[in-house]
Parts: structure tokens; C-alpha cells; sequence
């Protein structure tokens, strides 16, 4: 909807109206019977023991393992090679009958890993770059949006929210178009009682606007991607600002990894417990904070196996097997994502298994040639639309020169190399140098891989 000439070219009240149809529409897929029917059976499954979540676990993994193998054409051979039947994996130790899938596994053909009857499902398409600017290509059903919107509300329950409260969000989508100079720099959905603040025109200039509209607003909560609440956090205190909101009572985070640093600025400033959240754009594994601050994998979300890696000092990868998604199951998938493992149990009381730290990219924010900051996913910007781009890694080596080190595909275009040009122009500025430079080396780079932003400029800013 962001994309569109029509949307972009209105005014704030019309965008508003947008915004508040879309949240309309959302409610009714995202928050009707079959929410509530997840969201009871959540509830109910929180505290269960460490033996009644692995029976749960079980059952549900093997009804996804028929459904896969009678319905995925991928799965459907993969059992035929390997000469067995999913009645032979009856638990979750009998995984490792099957072998582990990449992204690459799921890039080369996404279509094999459909259900064949996915039209029936209300399929969600949806891409994702991942850590080295390789696109992937999604979907979900009906059912796993709802599971995973369930999975969120219950979170936002152990933080003191409820479904009537007001929320203001924090996150990437262009709510304001990128050209606009004045504020509002949000917009309203008032049938969600949201208020959605750009991402994209943070700047010292307009951080009291952001703080007016914020207090106004009278949240219970914030929803934000962490390096976003981040630099709105580093202004208001590089500012001296004193806030005045009495009615937040939390704040959630998620779609990027929380650090240190992240979490000791947002909780100095805005004083209420942080919630962080971890997913997938392929909706393998969920992880989530709790009121005492312990991460927990989210059992009935999907399996999380936990995979060692060498010289990682006890990190180790997460593989996860969707229980949900039977429009696109993905069983034992490689995120390349990392986490630490922890013996030990909450006190929160709930026995699923607790993770001492999350770990996944890590990029440096750009500074666009008015100053406004463009941090981690948002980035992602400069990559829309750009097809067969097998690696990327953005540098910004000054406030207006871009070099972008790439790996072309076989059918990447100069339309592509236009592509990435303009993207950089509009995000960053017309005046902004783009050099392209074809690397290679970026397919075995390790930092190219967790580091796909990097910047030479923002080192000089106290963020």
C-alpha cells in the first residue's frame, strides 16, 4: 500500500483513513475466530511441564510430516530417497532422519515446497534478503498468520497489554513518504488505536516532534525494531528531553537482534521492562522474553533444534520445524542465526527452554544527506526491487559516496545496476556518488555476511 502513487501523492487525512481500512481488514483475518481459538489454546499450554510440551510437540510435528509428505512435492521425494515413511519420525529425536535445509535449498525452486492445494489456504507472499542480499521467497497461510499474531498477544500480555490499549510503533514501513520535509511524520489506525511513527525522518531537528506526538498519544505500549527505538532514544537523551508518559507500561521489540547497548539507552530513558521478540522471515522458531526478562523459545510455535558450530565460543545455530505453516512447511531449516543456551529455568515458572542470548546481524546505520539515520532492516530499501542479485554489501564511505560490492546472478541486468542507483539516490539523496563494484569474495566473507550494511560516517556520530 506504501508503494503506491496514490497513497504516497495524498494527504496525512487520507493516509490516515488508509491506514485505519488496513487495520480493519487485519483485524478481521488476523483477530477472529481462529485468533481467538489459538490464542485459548496458547493460554492453556503456557505452564505445561517439560513431558506434556514434547507430547504436544510430537503430535503436532507428526501431523505436519503426513501433510508434507502427501502434499509438498519436495517432501514427498525427499522421504522416497531416503526410504521412509513420516510414521517412522514419531518424535523429535527420530528429526535427525531428515536431512538439515538451507535458504538455498528453498531459493533454487520455492514452488516445490508448496502445498499442492495452496489456493485454498488464503496464501501470503512475502520475500525476504536475508544477511547476505539474497532474495527469498515466502508464503503463509491464514492459519499461521493468526498462530503467529496469537503468539505475539500473548507476549504483549505478559507486559501488561491488552487489546483495547493504545500502541504506538516504531518500524520500517514508509507510513510517511521519504520526500516529505514537515511534520506530522505519523499517521493514525483508528480502529487499531495505533499511532505509526516514520522510521525514516529521524533526525535531531524532529525528535521533539516525535516526543510531542508520542505523549499526546498516551500509549500503554511501544512496538519498535530496536536500532529505530535506539537512535530515538540517543536524541532524546543527547537532548536532555524529560518525558512524560505516565501510561506506557512496556515496550516490544523485534525483526532485529536487541543489544546490550540497545536495551541499557531504551530502558534508561523510557523506564518500563523491554519485551523482545525474535522470529523469521520463514516462521521456523519464535523466542520471546518474559516478565522476569528470561528468554523462551515459544514451544507450540515450532521446534527449535540447536545446532554447534566451530569457533563460535558456545554459540550455536538455530534450526527450526514450523508446526503451522502447512502451506509452506520447512522442516529442520538452518535461519544462520545464533543463540546461546541455557540450562537453567525461569522464574516465571513455564518449563519451555530458555535461551541466555540471541545473536544475528549486526549492521551500521546510514546517514542520508540531511541527516536523517536509516538503521539495519530499513536499509533493505536500497535493495527493492533489484532481481537475481545473488550477495550484496552496502558501504557508505562517506555522507555522499555509496559503494555497493555485489554478486551478480545469471540474469542480472544493467537494469538492475540502474536499480540500485536510483534506490540510493531516493533513500540517501540526489547528490549521493554510487559506486558498484562486483566481489566475489562476498560469497565466502563472513563479515559481508552478518555486517550487510557497513558505514565509515556513522562512527563520527555519538548513536
Amino acid at each position: 500500500m506504501f508503494k503506491t502513487n496514490i497513497y504516497k501523492k495524498s494527504p496525512a487525512v487520507i493516509q490516515n483513513l488508509f491506514l485505519t481500512g488496513r487495520g480493519a481488514i487485519y483485524n478481521l483475518l488476523r483477530q477472529g475466530r481462529t485468533f481467538n481459538k489459538v490464542y485459548s489454546e496458547l493460554e492453556s499450554t503456557e505452564y505445561l511441564d517439560s513431558p506434556r510440551i514434547r507430547e504436544l510437540q510430537n503430535r503436532r510435528l507428526n501431523l505436519l510430516l503426513q501433510h508434507a509428505y502427501e502434499n509438498v512435492p519436495y517432501y514427498n521425494r525427499l522421504f522416497n530417497r531416503l526410504g521412509i515413511l513420516p510414521s517412522d519420525i514419531e518424535t523429535i529425536e527420530d528429526l535427525g532422519k531428515l536431512p538439515f535445509l538451507t535458504k538455498e535449498d528453498v531459493r533454487r525452486n520455492p514452488k516445490d515446497f508448496l502445498t499442492r492445494d495452496a489456493k485454498k489456504f488464503l496464501l501470503k507472499k512475502s520475500f525476504t534478503n536475508g544477511t547476505s542480499g539474497k532474495p527469498l521467497r515466502l508464503h503463509r497461510d491464514l492459519y499461521s498468520i493468526n498462530f503467529e499474531n496469537a503468539s505475539w498477544w500473548r507476549q504483549r500480555r505478559w507486559g501488561g497489554v491488552n487489546f483495547s490499549d493504545r500502541i504506538a510503533v516504531l518500524r520500517e514501513e514508509e507510513i510517511v513518504p521519504f520526500d516529505i520535509k514537515s511534520p506530522p511524520f505519523w499517521r493514525y489506525s483508528v480502529f487499531e488505536k495505533k499511532i505509526f511513527l516514520s522510521g525514516y525522518h529521524l533526525c535531531e531537528e524532529n525528535i521533539r516532534y516525535y516526543v510531542k506526538a508520542i505523549e499526546e498519544f498516551k500509549p500503554r505500549a511501544i512496538e519498535a525494531e530496536p536500532s529505530s527505538l535506539y537512535i530515538l532514544s540517543s536524541f532524546i537523551k543527547k537532548m536532555g528531553i524529560s518525558l512524560h508518559l505516565t501510561s506506557l507500561k512496556a515496550i516490544f521489540t523485534s525483526s532485529e537482534v536487541l543489544l546490550d547497548k540497545h536495551r541499557e539507552l531504551i530502558g534508561r530513558v523510557f523506564t518500563v521492562p523491554i519485551y523482545d521478540f525474535y522470529g523469521n522471515a520463514e516462521r521456523v522458531t519464535a523466542i520471546g522474553t518474559c516478565e522476569k526478562g528470561s528468554y523462551h523459545v515459544f514451544p507450540e510455535y515450532g521446534i527449535a533444534e540447536f545446532l554447534p558450530l566451530k569457533d563460535t565460543a558456545g554459540k550455536m545455530e538455530i534450526v527450526g520445524t514450523n508446526l503451522h505453516n502447512y502451506a509452506m512447511p520447512l522442516v529442520r531449516y538452518r535461519t544462520g542465526d545464533m543463540a546461546e543456551f541455557s540450562e537453567k529455568d525461569c522464574r516465571c515458572r513455564r518449563r519451555s527452554q530458555v535461551i541466555k542470548k540471541i545473536h544475528g546481524r549486526i549492521a551500521d546505520f546510514l546517514i542520508s544527506q540531511d541527516g536523517r539515520f536509516i538503521y539495519a532492516d530499513a536499509c533493505y530499501m536500497i535493495l527493492r526491487g533489484v532481481k537475481d542479485l545473488v550477495a550484496s554489501q552496502i558501504i557508505q564511505e562517506a555522507m555522499d559516496r555509496i559503494r555497493i560490492k555485489f554478486v551478480p546472478g545469471e540474469n542480472f541486468s544493467e537494469e538492475g545496476e540502474k536499480r540500485l542507483v536510483d534506490n540510493v539516490k531516493t533513500y540517501m539523496g540526489s547528490g549521493v556518488d554510487v559506486v558498484l563494484e562486483e566481489d566475489s569474495s562476498l560469497l565466502s566473507n563472513r563479515e559481508a555476511k552478518y555486517r550487510p550494511f557497513v558505514s565509515h560516517v556513522s562512527r563520527r556520530f555519538d548513536i
